[in-house]
């Protein structure tokens, strides 16, 4: 491990640890609305804790979990539909494309998988190491980042490896540049490559170290660092746009809502950003407890998960709009759903809202 990948891991270990209850307390924790919160449909829990990305689709919920097990959950009822246990920690969530999800296994394995939808079946498995990012997959190529800093392509059909290319460690998934590059974002750089070949096309110093994935607003890449930083690039040319600096390190990814962009430090201050050539970040709120999710908004709410595990909704202004109270900590956003969300705790645990 590079020496820029051990101080980010020792951060984030670090900042988890300072943030996390006494052990106690998640037992005693029930959902407790507070304010006009909309209404609980069920609660149900699958699996220990779910990590990384997590989707729902075609009335399914999909997500991997601490327990090695990628769980399919159907959303009218909350019971599991199946479990697939694989051969590692599924550290980066899932990947759904058609009827089929993808998910990768950590330590001790290293391996991509391909699993049928319906069933939970294995399609296919590959080895290509402990994988760190979640999975993407762009112009009908699947790509994985692992820990040893290789990024590989694979064929989603057959789980055959096209391409592999060893550039450093990246925390987070690639995003398309345009048909036929992706950007990638390692520990201190930032690559532009070809998605068929592998093929480094350009290659710039990175802002900071990039720990929440990207979001696309108004043309130009925008994530946070480790070093305070949101920061905004362009795919074309991977130059800085802007930077605004914020009071604590940023890891979790901002959201744009009526042409701003929302972001939280990882202290608990939410940003309003104007975001042009020269960015201006206006605090807004400031929570008791640390940031632990990517900012989420939903009807014009800004949805912010705790370390306390408490999900808050705050108006635009910054005031709060209800609370419920999940199992700590609240490390995924909740999903938005056509009549409501689904809110993930940090103990398994999944809450279907209505509004």
């Amino acid at each position: 491990m590079s020496l820029g990948a051990l101080s980010v891991a020792l951060l984030l270990g670090g900042v988890n640890a300072a943030c996390a209850p006494a052990p106690s307390a998640s037992a005693a924790l029930e959902p407790a609305p507070v304010g006009t919160a909309p209404v609980q449909v069920w609660q149900s829990k699958a699996g220990r804790r779910f990590t990384g990305r997590m989707e729902v689709v075609d009335g399914t919920i999909y997500g991997g979990s601490v327990d090695r097990r990628v769980y399919a959950v159907d959303l009218a009822s909350g019971q599991t539909r199946w479990s697939s246990r694989l051969g590692g920690l599924v550290g980066s969530g899932v990947l759904v494309a058609a009827d089929t999800i993808y998910a990768a296994s950590s330590r001790p394995e290293g391996k991509v998988y391909a699993l049928d939808a319906q069933t939970g079946r294995r399609i296919w498995r590959t080895s290509v190491g402990p994988v760190s990012a979640p999975l993407a997959l762009v112009d009908g190529v699947l790509v994985a980042a692992t820990q040893r800093g290789y990024l590989v392509g694979l064929d989603p059909q057959g789980g055959t490896v096209r391409w592999r290319r060893r550039l450093g460690v990246a925390r987070i998934p690639a995003v398309a540049a345009d048909s036929a590059t992706i950007v990638v974002a390692t520990v201190d750089s930032l690559f532009r490559i070809g998605i068929r070949d592998g093929r480094v096309v350009r290659r710039a110093p990175s802002p900071g170290a990039i720990v929440s994935p990207w979001i696309q607003q108004g043309g130009v890449l925008v994530a946070g660092t480790t070093d305070s930083l949101v920061v905004a690039i362009g795919a074309d040319d991977l130059r800085s746009r802007w930077q605004a600096r914020l009071d604590a390190p940023v890891l979790a990814s901002p959201a744009a809502y009526g042409g701003a962009l929302y972001a939280a430090s990882r202290r608990g201050t939410l940003y309003r950003i104007t975001a042009d050539s020269l960015a201006v970040a206006d605090p807004i709120a400031e929570l008791n407890w640390p940031v632990t999710a990517p900012v989420t908004i939903v009807d014009g709410l800004v949805l912010l998960g705790g370390a306390d595990g408490v999900l808050r909704a705050l108006r635009p202004d910054g005031s709060e709009a209800w609370r419920v109270q999940l199992r700590w900590p609240v490390e995924i956003g909740p999903l938005p759903l056509a009549d409501g969300i689904l809110a993930i705790g940090g103990d398994g645990d999944l809450h279907r809202y209505r509004r």
